[in-house]
């Protein structure tokens, strides 16, 4: 990564996306690449499994709905890779920067070709990002996103909508605010940071409530987490247009029409292609993006789709 995409890391992105020194992963890409697993970089896998591929998985994630769906892109890009010489390694800090931090600088003292991570403080995780760089060690960044909800709310007719942040330091999320900020215009967006909302999912419906008692020109609601949005949907007046970031149960939600939408980053992919990207690139040097974001979403789970999408979520993939 070279010091200006450091500079500028968790900045730029769009839509559920990684990133890597010249490489970002978002939204949409599983095939092209998964198709590049059968292509140039064949010999090139043989080649490598006689000398072991080290790739570090090093996210601020927790055990929710979103990041087990994403360990289990990891976890079968692993799987599928073992035979081709490489190891991954696997941190989830839960929210606790310095763990995540003291994740980085461990797969830097254990020789990892490849740091796969998410960024939801670039103020903490330069330093370490920058050393990494410094090494050699190409990194991708995963796990971000802005204008797709706007749009969502926009097309609705909502006229201001409340948001409710449960990371108080995450970049990304504050990213998310911002891009509906920009679609609605600022006016129209009321932001609710609750850092212990997760935890503490009484006092965020009670607040939630009181944000909504207190402006009544508050139409729409979108919740970060679908942990977080559900719980609230009775917090809000009937008839409220309501949001969220990532799946879990928000399915069987907008199938009852309770919840207008969900924004789906296929956190699936976010956890798998990273793996199958810094192979292709230690084996066979092979580069996607040019720089620029790939994307692996947004996509938009709403009544129209969401009973397919309900059955792959059984399997735990969506």
């Amino acid at each position: 990564m070279s010091d200006e995409l450091v500079e500028q890391e968790g900045l730029d992105e769009e839509e559920g996306q990684l990133t890597r020194r010249r490489l970002f992963v978002s939204g949409g890409l599983a095939a092209a690449g998964l198709t590049a697993l059968g292509s140039p970089a064949g010999k090139a896998f043989a080649a490598a499994a006689a000398s072991p591929i080290k790739i570090a998985v090093v996210t601020h994630g927790d055990t929710g709905s979103f990041w087990s769906v994403f360990k289990r892109g990891v976890d079968q890009a692993k799987k599928d890779l073992k035979s081709r010489g490489v190891s991954v390694t696997q941190v989830y800090a839960n929210n606790n920067v310095a763990k995540q931090v003291a994740g980085i600088n461990s797969a830097i003292a254990n020789g990892s070709k490849v740091i796969a991570t998410s960024v939801p403080d670039a103020s903490a995780l330069r330093g370490p990002l920058k050393r990494a760089a410094s090494k050699g060690i190409e990194i991708i960044t995963v796990n971000s996103g802005r204008k797709g909800a706007g749009k969502q709310f926009k097309k609705a007719g909502a006229k201001k909508v409340l948001i409710v942040i449960h990371e108080a330091s995450n970049s990304g999320l504050q990213q998310r605010a911002a891009g509906v900020k920009s679609v609605l215009g600022g006016a129209n967006v009321k932001v609710l940071t609750i850092p212990n909302a997760k935890s503490d999912i009484p006092g965020t419906k009670a607040k939630v409530k009181a944000a909504f008692n207190a402006d009544k020109k508050l139409d729409a609601f979108l919740g970060l987490d679908p942990d977080v949005t559900i719980p609230c949907i009775s917090s809000v007046p009937k008839g409220t247009k309501i949001g969220t970031f990532d799946v879990g149960g928000a399915i069987k939600e907008i199938q009852a029409g309770r919840m207008l939408f969900a924004i789906d980053q296929q956190q699936y992919l976010q956890g798998y292609l990273p793996v199958v990207f810094a192979v292709l690139y230690v084996t066979n040097l092979n580069t996607v993006g040019n720089g620029q974001p790939v994307l692996t979403g947004p996509g938009i789970i709403n009544k129209a789709n969401a009973a397919k999408v309900a059955a792959l979520a059984k399997k735990g993939t969506r």
